[in-house]
């Protein structure tokens, strides 16, 4: 994962900066804390959040961040509305019923699998072919519109499905 550590972490010191530390929470913006010397870390950190105690390695500094970044695509979870629309981040798309029927499971275990047999049965009771071919047609155009919002539809060969960031 490449990280551009300007534009996608800020590094604020620990205490002096309090207030800028509230400012990336309210925005829910990456902060790394450069906790300055004899004082103590915050008891609390948001998901958003980590630290750090000077001197640092550049190695360890980047890993740092990497780790932040990562957890913070991890922590943003898609949402389905009941209106057909899914939300990612600050994207959205419209979805069709059968596609909305396909994607809740695939939403709610968000990074887990779902089995091939209940996306077939969803299809099975929308009145649509359940076949193992409609199934992977249904996938594939449900790929295709997640890729507009950067979300992923990935085959676990012969098992299922995951949906994850792209």
């Amino acid at each position: 994962m490449q990280v551009n550590v300007k534009e996608s972490v800020k590094f604020v010191r620990w205490p002096a900066e309090r207030d800028i530390r509230e400012q990336c929470k309210a925005g829910q913006h990456l902060c790394l804390l450069i906790v300055e010397h004899g004082a103590q870390p915050p008891e609390q950190l948001s998901l958003n959040e980590d630290w750090v105690r000077p001197p640092i390695g550049s190695e360890d500094l980047y890993a740092r961040v990497r780790q932040l970044a990562a957890r913070a695509v991890l922590n943003s979870k898609p949402l389905l509305d009941p209106a057909g629309i899914l939300y990612y981040k600050d994207a959205s798309v419209t979805l069709s019923m059968t596609q909305c029927e396909m994607v809740a499971p695939l939403i709610s275990r968000y990074g887990n699998l779902v089995y091939r047999s209940e996306l077939r049965q969803i299809l099975e009771h929308s009145g649509a072919s359940s076949s193992s071919n409609a199934l992977d047609l249904h996938v594939m155009r449900l790929r295709r519109r997640l890729q507009l919002i950067d979300l992923a539809v990935r085959n676990i060969w012969g098992r299922g499905f995951v949906v994850e960031p792209a």
